[in-house]
């Protein structure tokens, strides 16, 4: 975390300055040609950003025009955090009504379970043609219409 303006090799002129996710100091640029109306940064050690999505882009529109400012900030931003915040009143809470007592029992009809039969596996349809007759026809028809192809 350095006390001085990260220095830039990109053609685009630093508007501002704003702290990156792994903590150092990241330059914001503005892009140029049919992206001008999108923000990017760059830091020393993420590289460069240039998503677009508007998560990113609210992000780097919150910069500063110098190490000072951000600083004085994150000092603001700190001692908002700071300030102990008043407890809530607890509300009394009303005590729950008893149930209401039955003075004759009802009887309540239980269902009886299903017969369930237990499931024998279907059997296979004896015309059904095997594996490798399937393999076999795939590679003769392809081998027919693949010389041929070649020939034309």
């Amino acid at each position: 975390m350095a006390d001085v303006m990260p220095v830039r090799t990109s053609t685009n002129k630093v508007e501002g300055i704003n702290r990156c996710e792994c903590g150092n100091v990241r330059t914001i640029h503005r892009a140029r040609g049919k992206r001008a109306k999108f923000l990017y940064s760059i830091c020393d050690d993420c590289g460069t950003n240039q998503q677009t999505g508007a998560y990113w882009q609210d992000k780097f529109k919150v910069h500063y025009p110098t190490l000072e400012a951000l600083h004085q900030a994150e000092q603001a931003a700190e001692s908002v955090v700071s300030e102990p915040k008043p407890e809530p009143k607890a509300e009394p809470v009303p005590e729950p009504k008893p149930a209401p007592q039955l003075t004759e029992p009802e009887a309540i009809p239980v269902p009886a379970p299903a017969k369930t039969e237990p499931k024998q596996p279907e059997p296979e349809p004896e015309n059904k043609p095997s594996i490798w007759k399937a393999v076999l026809t795939g590679i003769i028809l392809g081998g027919l219409t693949g010389g041929a192809i070649t020939r034309l």
